[in-house]
């Protein structure tokens, strides 16, 4: 339903509530005055009532609208004219109690009145008042209600009008761009000016659609990186084996050789392929809860000897604290991406230092660092430095490393090590999991 029928559908149902709340004000007023010319027509029998008894005569009061009249001892109709008035003939056939009848006036004009009819000793008093001021109050409240819906009806046609139409343009401007984005035109963007929900909701797709260009271009780059990094070890295998057939040399060794080469192509679709498992949730198993300063040691106890073996120096911190819920596959693999790039960047003779507990886990190295324009860089995949390009990494290892602390609703901890020339602190911050 489009936003202009909506005000429509909003008019007509103010409208409703109007006539209601008219209809329900008229029955409430009319009904307080009955009541209140109900209990003055009660006293007023009570005291003619009184005076007849006593002096057997009608005592007339002075007030406006009011009339009186005896039938003593229900003898045929005694009428009197009071206060310009005349009852009506049939009166007295009436039951006892309160009715609205008809009266005639001193010019013979009728006129309406709330009438009440009490037999006291077989002697019949009726006191009546005319309903004139009703019949205004009700005039003049339908009159209050016809000029305040009418200009109200009015002021609020326009303001839903004009609000309708604001709305409809946006969500035309809202649709015309989603059309654009749909079609692939990923750069659109929903301007709108305002603070409504529709600009909010303008605002959320504009960063989705900022989220999904930036995807797209990742995925442009890997798509060419890949093609790049593959392109290379096909191209080279399939010179050495055409030399190798042509020479008629092809032998174990340049097999191996091939086969090496086909290793090294499979490692990187393997290693997407992991990276794709992960951020999707089909790698995660069971997640247990498990204290960092106890699966460190089992970590250091591993990698410790690996690291000295290969010419380094290193350290174990570790601090106690609350269990974490993790999965211990997914953390061994981001700790050995880790380790690995120390071990590939930094110096021999350097110190790689291992830090597990309270809730965090690090790995800091004297290698390079990463220039601080780069740092978002790194983590998306097949991103590699120049220093990787030469040393033949895929630039995937941070990549794993960022979607194994998504899947822990962790946060991923990359920065130069402070107070440092070089070095460079990698690892996973644990949030709001610590029980």
């Amino acid at each position: 339903m489009s936003a202009i029928r909506q005000a429509f559908v909003l008019i007509n149902i103010y409208t409703l509530i109007f006539l209601l709340c008219w209809l329900i004000t008229n029955l409430l007023i009319e009904k307080k005055i009955i009541e209140n010319i109900d209990k003055k027509l009660s006293y007023d029998i009570e005291s003619i009532s009184l005076v007849w008894q006593s002096e057997k005569k009608l005592t007339l009061r002075s007030s406006k609208d009011s009339y009186y009249m005896i039938a003593p001892n229900s003898y045929g109709y005694v009428g009197r004219i009071v206060k310009g008035a005349i009852f009506p003939e049939n009166i007295i056939n009436l039951k006892e109690g309160f009715h609205n009848v008809e009266l005639i006036g001193e010019k013979g004009k009728r006129l309406s009145a709330r009438a009440l009819l009490s037999k006291i000793n077989s002697d019949l008093f009726v006191s009546a008042q005319s309903l004139t001021t009703l019949i205004q109050i009700n005039k003049t409240i339908n009159q209050i209600f016809l000029v305040s819906f009418i200009f109200s009806a009015i002021f609020i046609t326009i303001g839903l009008f004009s609000i309708a139409r604001n709305t409809q343009i946006k969500i035309s401007n809202i649709e015309k761009n989603l059309n654009y984005i749909k079609s692939g035109r990923l750069k659109t963007r929903i301007k709108l000016k305002g603070d409504d929900d529709l600009v909010r909701v303008s605002n959320s797709i504009n960063e989705t659609t900022q989220q999904l260009e930036n995807l797209m271009e990742q995925f442009k780059n890997q798509s060419a990186n890949l093609a790049h990094d593959l392109k290379t070890p096909l191209t080279s295998l399939r010179l050495n084996l055409e030399q190798k057939i042509s020479s008629n040399k092809l032998n174990k060794k340049s097999i191996r050789e091939s086969i090496l080469q086909i290793d090294h192509i499979i490692n990187i679709f393997d290693t997407i392929i992991k990276i794709a498992r992960i951020q999707s949730g089909s790698e995660r198993k069971k997640f247990k809860k498990i204290k960092l300063i106890d699966f460190g040691k089992e970590i250091f106890e591993t990698y410790g000897p690996v690291i000295e073996d290969r010419g380094f120096k290193t350290y174990y911190n570790s601090f106690d604290g609350s269990k974490i819920k993790l999965d211990k596959d997914l953390i061994f693999i981001l700790v050995t991406n880790l380790i690995q790039n120390s071990l590939k960047y930094s110096k021999k003779d350097t110190i790689i230092g291992i830090t597990f507990g309270p809730d965090q886990i690090l790995i800091e190295d004297e290698g390079p660092g990463i220039p601080l324009n780069l740092m978002s860089k790194v983590i998306e995949p097949m991103y590699r430095l120049k220093r990787e390009s030469k040393g033949g990494g895929y630039g995937l290892g941070l990549s794993m490393v960022k979607a194994i602390c998504e899947i822990h609703n962790g946060e991923l901890i990359i920065k130069n090590r402070e107070n440092k020339k070089n070095g460079l602190a990698v690892g996973i911050k644990f949030i709001n999991q610590a029980t």
